[in-house]
């Protein structure tokens, strides 16, 4: 009885190893290189790949400069509180324009307006918040391009893989799978790719807006803050 089951397990780890063998085979055949998978997407691939890159610069570019332009300092108005009552309105200005933010550049715009009257000082600093959010929303514009040509690219790319599959088929007179495959290949990849780099500089993009605007609502309120200050200083 004991000879039998031996001989039986012996019978079965040959078999569970070609199994697995068998296995590892389908799956090294099935799985590809996604490299490998991108580059059946033809010459549309190619303005898709700048599409990409030109997405991913302008994401960073735009993270470094939106980031330390929408700084806010929350000492900043006592500092310019406490130089005020001390009659000393250079050193407010010369700590304003070292914070190199767009709040340190508004308030030190209200500061040089010093000695007009309240709506001209609010009109000054109004400006200068606009020119700082023009700046800030300046490369967001080429995000928004890119999030709009890329998925007509891949449109592009799914049209020619049609036309190619079409074009097989009248050449080899028969539809085989083998035939069309670079068709099929073409217009599946170039659709995916063009979703993909869209919807990446599309995110990018609303994040980056979203970020400006909720920075315009604080920019706001410091630049009341200030205008209290200086409205409490003159009586």
């Amino acid at each position: 009885m004991l000879t039998l089951v031996f001989s039986l397990l012996q019978g079965a780890v040959p078999q569970d190893s070609a199994a697995g063998q068998t296995s590892a085979v389908v799956t090294e055949h099935v799985s590809a290189p996604v490299l490998e998978i991108m580059t059946k997407g033809g010459v549309v691939m190619i303005f898709l790949g700048l599409c990409l890159l030109l997405a991913i610069y302008f994401i960073i570019e735009r993270f470094i400069y939106i980031n330390n332009r929408t700084k806010i300092d929350h000492n900043l108005m006592g500092v310019i509180k406490d130089n005020l009552k001390e009659n000393r309105m250079d050193s407010a200005l010369a700590h304003c324009q070292r914070m190199n933010t767009a709040q340190g550049q508004v308030m030190a715009t209200g500061l040089n307006f010093l000695g007009s009257n309240m709506r001209e000082i609010e009109s000054a600093m109004e400006t200068r918040a606009n020119v700082e959010m023009s700046a800030m929303e300046g490369n967001l514009g080429y995000l928004s391009l890119v999030a709009r040509i890329a998925p007509m690219l891949g449109f592009v790319g799914t049209i020619w893989g049609v036309i190619n599959i079409f074009y097989t088929i009248a050449q080899t007179n028969g539809l085989e799978i083998g035939a069309i495959s670079e068709g099929l290949y073409i217009k599946m990849v170039t659709s995916f790719a063009g979703l993909l780099v869209g919807i990446i500089a599309f995110v990018g993009y609303q994040l980056f807006v979203r970020k400006v605007d909720r920075f315009a609502e604080r920019l706001q309120e410091q630049s009341l803050s200030f205008l209290e200050i200086l409205n409490k200083s003159n009586h």
